[in-house]
């Protein structure tokens, strides 16, 4: 299996550097977007990242002064997309064509992207794996449920692509591929368009290989929209001034999804003592006791959910569904009202006291955090476990994480940052600044030469 990511191909360029070279002259509009589009091709029998490519490079003609404009964008197949397919991963969607863009994905366009295809998802982005293997080593899975969309952007494809999480789907494939994953607070950008899973924990999320490329898309697609209906919280808020003042990190004694391996452990070790010597304030922190029930009540959460958004689906045609999202539609049809209401109505006071805790009780910056339990499990029949991202999901709070270094099997290990509701920017200008101090591009360059 070719390892993309640490080959001699050069990967793309980030978003800075092609809207620089547009702007100088000395590239055009088409030039990245017919790059992208082959080497998209040219993967696929071996990587698997897209589930359709159109049959030519479909480059936007927007004007070249566009902010996005020829930088090609690779969107995860459940969100809509008018000139593309968008089936889910399901047989039950074969050919879906919708009739508009997913409202995300209208302003990519409007910004300029040209959206060069679909990329692969788990089935409804739940746990039924699709074909994509990891860019570093195809033995092993890039985690899901936005499999693909993390997989183009590791392997150099694409220098942006669009996922959703609604446990872990952006910040653990984005760690096991060895790039950054951002996940915005919760209705920060609109979902109108796409899929739902579990309206209260469904987030849209970026892919990029630099945090600057992900804060820079951020500004152009956040946003609300009236069409989605389960959303009534502000959008990120703008970042703040820090002055003079010590960025203080918390590092936690205990990890909220539980046990780590002891490389993943290592990484953050060496991290935080990095980010030490260059000047902040890591606090040792335990965190809340009711944040570790957090991935429990995410999970009944979504199930109840599910079984609302797709047990008609389930009951209709179950021979065209997979075992595990029968198994979820199920589990939120056995869990008791009560129960459902209950974890409901606890879940904004839990975020509000999360809040508190974070920017008030312990005046952090953010808690640097385990984003996996460590490299990729190998087979794709398991994409890894996000209870490492389950309590940030549950609570809408912005997360991000970044390559922090290699496991011992040779696979990426990230390192993922928490903020505080609506400081999406604010959380963004600090991963920015660790981002420069983990050597993830020296490691890398290493491994290439």
């Amino acid at each position: 299996m070719t390892t993309f990511a640490a080959s001699s191909i050069p990967p793309i360029p980030t978003i800075a550097r092609i809207r620089a070279e547009i702007a100088s002259g000395d590239a055009g509009v088409e030039q990245y977007v017919a790059r992208a589009y082959d080497a998209a091709c040219e993967s696929q029998a071996s990587l698997h990242a897209f589930c359709y490519l159109p049959e030519a490079a479909p480059i936007n003609a927007a004007d070249a002064t566009a902010p996005l404009a020829g930088v090609p964008v690779a969107v995860k197949d459940v969100l809509d997309t008018a000139d593309m397919p968008t089936e889910f991963n399901s047989p039950a969607y074969k050919g879906r064509r919708p009739e508009r863009d997913a409202w995300v994905v209208a302003r990519l366009r409007a910004a300029g992207a040209s959206i060069i295809g679909k990329t692969v998802t788990t089935e409804f982005a739940w746990r039924q794996p699709g074909a994509t293997v990891n860019p570093w080593n195809g033995a092993f899975t890039p985690g899901g449920s936005s499999s693909g969309s993390a997989a183009a952007v590791a392997a150099g494809i694409v220098p942006l692509a669009l996922g959703t999480q609604t446990q872990g789907s952006v910040i653990r494939p984005a760690a096991y591929c060895g790039i950054v994953g951002f996940k915005p607070t919760y209705g920060a950008i609109a979902r109108t368009g796409v899929l739902p899973l579990a309206w209260s924990l469904d987030h849209v999320g970026i892919f990029a290989t630099r945090v600057a490329d992900v804060a820079y898309t951020l500004a152009l697609v956040a946003g609300a929209d009236a069409a989605d209906p389960h959303v009534s919280c502000v959008p990120h808020s703008a970042a703040t001034a820090r002055g003079t003042r010590t960025r203080r990190i918390g590092v936690l004694s205990r990890q909220a999804g539980g046990e780590i391996e002891p490389a993943q452990q290592a990484a953050l070790d060496r991290l935080a003592a990095q980010l030490a010597r260059d000047g902040a304030e890591i606090v040792p922190v335990d965190l809340p006791a009711e944040i570790f029930e957090t991935p429990a009540y995410a999970l009944k959460l979504m199930s109840v959910e599910a079984a609302v958004a797709h047990g008609e689906l389930v009951d209709r045609t179950p021979e065209l569904v997979s075992p595990a999202m029968r198994g979820l539609v199920n589990d939120g049809r056995k869990l008791p009202a009560t129960a459902y209401a209950s974890i409901k109505a606890a879940q904004m006071p839990m975020a509000r006291r999360f809040h508190d805790w974070l920017t008030r009780t312990m005046a952090l910056d953010a808690l640097l955090v385990a984003p996996a339990t460590g490299e990729p499990p190998r087979g794709l029949d398991y994409t890894g476990d996000a209870s490492f991202c389950a309590p940030w999901t549950f609570l809408g709070v912005p997360a991000v994480t970044v390559p922090a270094g290699f496991g011992p099997a040779g696979l990426p290990l990230g390192a993922q940052l928490v903020g505080a509701a609506h400081g999406d920017l604010d959380l963004l200008m600090l991963a920015e600044w660790v981002e420069a101090r983990t050597g993830w591009q020296t490691a890398v360059a290493q491994r290439r030469a």
